[in-house]
């Protein structure tokens, strides 16, 4: 942490305060978020809403020079908190930012007086959170969704991998999810991986092209790198388990390839994908 941010928080007592989420939430009252707090700062709640499931189009930054909006679907909170008048919008977004980080929370946008990051839950679920003090000198907005993975997706074990793989010559790794933006690999992607590590084991003779695909935000130049780099974190981790890496031939095909529309998010969720293909 920087050293001046860690003198404002500690001289004006200003600490950010991350509680767990409690059961009690379910009654669904429309009260500050049971796991982002507002500043210790804020004075008064203008305004609070509350929606089973929402969405929210959040700013990130797209690789290094673009910028775009991410709408991220589910359960979803909207506050106003006004502060004292001695706190400015600066030092409203630095205090949710180093709690973030000290939450191991991915920081998406910083920028314009506007701070989107997200953090990982136990259970996992993924918040979505948007600090917004732009425009206001004591003011901000808070935007928070709980993204749930997605369920209708299926999740095969070995033998259906190595089925569909002789029917169709390649198979879709259903569960290999990568973070926002990156080529790292999400909780719960190691299970489905371990499943196709033991398909290749059972079949020594067996060579694939593992192929990445991704949507279309962030224009092609983009996608193909990064859908590249998701490949090769693919065949790095089935390397790392045993797999002889002249077996395993990563390539990314970017947004070229879409299998369904990218008009709406849960179509871009689809198209962002592994693949192994026999060869």
């Amino acid at each position: 942490m920087r050293p001046w941010v860690t003198g404002w928080l500690a001289a004006l007592g200003v600490i950010l305060l991350f509680a767990p989420l409690s059961e009690g939430w379910a009654q669904k009252k429309v009260e500050d978020h049971p796991a982002i707090k507002p500043l210790p700062a804020v004075v008064k709640q203008e305004e609070g809403k509350y929606k089973r499931f929402e969405a929210h189009k959040f700013p990130v930054k797209i690789g290094e020079k673009r910028e775009g909006k991410k709408e991220v679907r589910g359960e979803y909170w909207y506050f106003f908190y006004q502060t004292k008048p001695e706190i400015s919008p600066l030092e409203i977004i630095e205090n949710y930012k180093q709690a973030a980080l000290e939450k191991n929370g991915q920081i998406l946008f910083d920028e314009d007086k506007q701070l989107v990051f997200t953090l990982d839950q136990p259970d996992g679920v993924t918040l979505w959170v948007h600090v917004n003090p732009n425009g206001w000198d004591r003011n901000y907005e808070l935007y928070i969704v709980a993204e749930k993975p997605l369920k209708k997706t299926l999740t095969f074990g070995a033998a259906q991998m190595k089925q569909e793989l002789e029917a169709k010559g390649e198979v879709t790794l259903h569960g290999v999810n990568f973070d926002f933006d990156r080529a790292t690999l999400r909780p719960g992607s190691e299970k489905v991986l371990l499943e196709a590590v033991k398909v290749l084991k059972s079949s020594p003779d067996l060579r694939v092209e593992i192929q990445g695909h991704t949507c279309d935000l962030g224009g092609r130049e983009y996608n193909l790198k990064l859908s590249q780099a998701r490949s090769e974190t693919v065949k790095n981790f089935l390397s790392q388990h045993g797999i002889e890496a002249n077996r395993l031939t990563p390539k990314g095909y970017g947004m070229d390839q879409p299998v369904v529309s990218n008009a709406t998010e849960e179509g871009r969720a689809q198209n962002r994908r592994v693949v192994f293909k026999k060869l």
